[in-house]
């Protein structure tokens, strides 16, 4: 619904009302007998006189509230419409607003209120004049049910938000039901091989590979694996090479590949600083390219499939995106709102075979099925769907000491935050602000209710630093980096003792830190201490793809045993990567293991099993020590009796265990010993899937599902420290000044570093804002710099205590994409990209607590008109999903 002034044709349209389409519910509301029974009526005198009091004058119309009912904790009303209402409406509007006149007689509430958020409107028939209404409490809302004066139904609302009519800020309810995410959901597309394809090659010949003497970095630029085009396509270097065969008299093609790899290898070591470069030419480069299909009226039948490679974070990634392909998205967004069902955006994970250019051709044949985008993931095919977001994310206490825990054991929805008991360090304890916290099924275990132990706690390792020593600690000191075994660990501070942590390597970031200790530890006591894996033996390790399995396979190929390992199918390439033959690798979803096992050892079996599994899976295991061995337990949901596996299995000697069995002294020792072989390179940290510990929740389940390769990582974010300092880049522009505005009302900053192109003394506003922070209190340094020179911003934060950055920094520089240039495109990318990408490399290392940057739902909308700062902000989303999986803020 949308509104204009009615004095001024010339006004913006404003939008005011929205709503989604559901389906009905069967069931039909009524009320029961009427006048109500036991309930007091309301003198209705002066109802109205009183109301223009507050701010809310009705109009003859809309006064037909008859008479009112209080009591059993409703509210009911009779309300009319007068003779001179129109008919004609389903349910008449003034009928409608007077049945939610007494709402203020459920509750007073501070002031008067207006509904805002109707869900659940559903009307059962029309042409009502009277009504009967019972209004009742629902939640944070309220429910309405009215029925005509022969008790049929008319109309019900589910839930009705009220909002204060003087009020700014809508209720806490209301602000969580505004926010959305982009998910990825699986939808069924049958592929297709019915179209005619021609694919823009860029330099590259028919096979995939890079043409000899082809520039590398082109738009078209295929990675190692070798790209299969469809069958009987033909491949042309651009476009206009196509639009040239077309006019020779070739076919027009039905679709039009494009294969967009920008990059893939440019987000660490020697070529990161060149990213933001690269990151600008490929969006110019595919720019170029769609402006010329689109030119191009001999195409104006085909579609252009434009396909990326990791640029979309769908399916179990974590998050981490090409951050090149996240701009080209974005543009190319853009391009789709101003040429509607032409172009399609696709993406995948891996090299594209025949079933994936099925699927390709299928949403290209009619794109509006999936809204032209699509993610493939293995044999899954995904779709982006914008959702309400579902409010599963946990909220800590703005202040308190707390951690999470299982609240309510039985389900993962039972973990909640709680508080912790503020407590004195012993002698020998260390008290740890935890920066990372690591995820083991032992925690889900404790949250479904299934540990053997009740009193067990969630969060046994982490990393972060040492904030205070007690008694005897005379080796650690405050701002020290430790990691190690403490709990409960997923929360801001714990303690620890001494003899279970140590300094954690240089260059380890927290989040590798938290990785290593449970599962390093494990492995090691389980196959070193317990299993005595020796030189020449063979071992059985189950789960190989999750966390212990992963160190335990690096253990054993150190200590020269030949590794057999079981993992879900899917998950055979983290084996591979780790040198597992192909011929020692087999499924832990079936107890086919056994055989294919028993067949590649010709009957031997191995010498130690190290198990997680249960039932049937342990006794086939079992049966793989037909010579006698050690079987090593580590799950606790089917331990055995050692004496009966001894008589059934002879020669095989069975033990489960616990790490904390093997006490502080112990474990300490076994902490030395792992990291002399990580700093000899012997033993590296596995691959980690990061959540922040507000989704634990997503985290545990991540894990229940068995989804995770390597280990899950949850961050604890650092609290913001208003003694440390503030940047904030672009500080001369409006959205700079209400976020400093902010953080200094707030008490979150003290110090601020102002960064912009100009210093105060060249702007009025600019130079007034200065004014006004520094008479709140606050330190104000303004200086004169480009965040999007690299060299500048290191210098900028250098030397600097800084705790948070704010990149307020942005240009427009609006054109649709037919028009778009690269000054345009560069103009815009730079202050986004460029310096995003700096701030990010020239802060990494540092404990931020905060890291934000200003986005734009053009991005995720493809606003019309904004193709370039769609791919700006699209650069800015993937950013702060990269730091994220990394472990940083944003």
């Amino acid at each position: 619904m949308y509104a204009q002034p009615d004095d001024d044709p010339e006004a913006e349209w404003v939008r005011h009302v929205d709503g989604v389409l559901e389906p009905a519910a069967a069931e039909e509301p009524g009320l029961a007998a009427w006048p109500p029974a036991g309930v007091a009526e309301t003198d209705l005198t002066g109802w109205y006189e009183t109301l223009v009091g507050h701010g809310l004058a009705y109009g003859p119309v809309f006064q037909g509230l008859r008479r009112v009912w209080t009591g059993d904790g409703n509210v009911y009303a009779e309300v009319a419409l007068p003779d001179a209402a129109v008919d004609g409406f389903a349910v008449h509007p003034a009928l409608l607003d007077a049945a939610l006149h007494p709402i203020g007689l459920l509750d007073a509430g501070t002031g008067p209120r207006v509904p805002f958020a109707f869900e659940g409107v559903q009307v059962h028939a029309s042409g009502a004049r009277v009504l009967r209404v019972r209004l009742t409490r629902a939640g944070s809302g309220v429910r309405l049910v009215a029925v005509d004066e022969s008790g049929t139904p008319v109309v019900s609302v589910d839930s009705l938000v009220l909002r204060e009519l003087t009020g700014v800020a809508a209720a806490p309810d209301l602000v969580s039901r505004s926010l959305f995410e982009v998910t990825w959901p699986v939808e069924k597309i049958t592929p297709t091989g019915s179209l005619y394809w021609a694919v823009l090659t860029a330099g590259q010949d028919g096979t995939g590979s890079p043409a000899e003497g082809s520039p590398t970095g082109t738009v078209g630029e295929i990675p190692t694996d070798p790209m299969v085009w469809p069958d009987g396509c033909v491949a042309y270097p651009d476009v206009a090479a196509l639009v040239a065969a077309v006019a020779a008299g070739e076919p027009a093609p039905d679709a039009v590949l494009l294969p967009v790899w920008p990059g893939a290898a440019g987000l660490s070591g020697s070529a990161a600083g060149d990213l933001p470069e690269r990151v600008r030419s490929v969006t110019a480069e595919v720019l170029a390219a769609v402006q010329g299909w689109l030119a191009a009226d001999a195409l104006a039948g085909s579609r252009l499939v434009v396909l990326t490679r990791g640029a979309v974070p769908a399916g179990d990634d974590g998050g981490a995106v090409d951050l090149a392909g996240a701009a080209v998205w974005g543009l190319l967004r853009s391009a789709q709102s101003e040429h509607p069902d032409r172009i399609v955006l696709a993406d995948t994970e891996s090299a594209v075979d025949a079933r994936a250019l099925g699927v390709l051709a299928a949403v290209a044949a009619d794109p509006s099925t999936v809204g032209g985008q699509v993610a493939i993931r293995g044999d899954r095919v995904c779709v982006p769907r914008l959702v309400r977001q579902v409010g599963a994310e946990l909220t800590p206490p703005a202040e308190g000491a707390w951690h999470v825990a299982a609240a309510r054991p039985g389900t993962l929805d039972g973990v909640e935050i709680v508080p912790t008991a503020p407590a004195d360090l012993a002698p020998g304890e260390v008290r740890v602000a935890v920066r990372a916290a690591g995820v083991n099924f032992r925690d889900v275990l404790i949250a479904l209710g299934m540990y053997p132990d009740p009193a067990a706690v969630m969060g046994s390792e982490g990393a972060g630093m040492v904030l205070e020593v007690g008694p005897g600690v005379t080796d650690l000191a405050p701002g020290d980096r430790v990691f190690g075994l403490f709990e409960p660990g997923f929360g801001p501070r714990v303690i620890a003792r001494r003899d279970r942590i140590a300094r954690m390597p240089a260059g380890w970031s927290f989040t590798e830190a938290a990785s290593v200790p449970v599962v390093f530890l494990t492995a090691y006591r389980g196959l070193h201490d317990l299993g005595g894996l020796r030189a020449g033996e063979s071992v059985l390790i189950h789960s190989g793809a999750g966390g212990v399995g992963m160190a335990a396979i690096q253990l054993a190929q150190h200590f020269g045993a030949t590794v057999y390992a079981t993992a879900s199918p899917g998950k055979w390439a983290a084996l591979r990567a780790l040198g597992v033959a192909e011929e020692r690798i087999a499924s832990s979803r079936t107890t086919e293991f056994e055989s294919a096992f028993a067949s590649a050892t010709g009957g031997a079996g191995v010498d130690v099993v190290l198990d997680a599994l249960a039932g049937e899976f342990v006794d086939a295991s079992l049966r793989l020590l037909p010579r006698g061995g050690r079987f090593v337990e580590m799950g606790k949901t089917d331990l055995r009796d050692a004496d009966v596996v001894a008589r059934e299995h002879p020669g095989v000697v069975y033990r489960s265990f616990d790490l904390n069995e093997a006490g502080g002294t112990r474990i300490g020792e076994m902490l030395a010993e792992l990291l002399d072989l990580f700093e000899r390179g012997v033993l590296r940290p596995l691959p980690t899937r990061v959540w922040d510990v507000r989704q634990a929740r997503q985290a545990l389940r991540h894990i229940s599902q068995a989804r995770h390769v390597g280990k899950v990582v949850l961050t604890v974010p650092a609290p913001a420290d208003p003694g440390g300092t503030t940047l904030i880049t672009g500080a001369s522009g409006a959205l700079a000044a209400v976020v400093a505005r902010h953080l200094v009302a707030t008490g979150q900053a003290r110090h601020l570093l102002l960064a912009a192109r100009r210093l105060p003394a060249d702007e009025p506003a600019y130079a007034a804002l200065v004014d006004e922070l520094t008479g709140a209190g606050t330190t104000v340094t303004a200086v004169a710099a480009d965040v999007t020179d690299p060299e500048q911003v290191a210098a900028l934060v250098a030397g600097v205590d800084l705790t948070a950055v704010y990149h307020c920094a942005g240009v427009v520089a609006d054109a649709t994409i037919a028009s778009l240039d690269g000054d345009a495109v560069d103009r815009v990318l730079r202050p986004k990209v460029d310096a995003a990408w700096a701030l990010h490399r020239a802060t990494a290392h540092l404990d931020l607590s905060a890291f934000v940057l200003f986005s734009s739902i053009a991005a995720t909308l493809g606003s019309p008109g904004q193709g370039n700062y769609a791919a700006a902000n699209g650069f800015l989303d993937a950013l702060a999903r990269h730091r994220r999986a990394h472990g940083l803020p944003a």
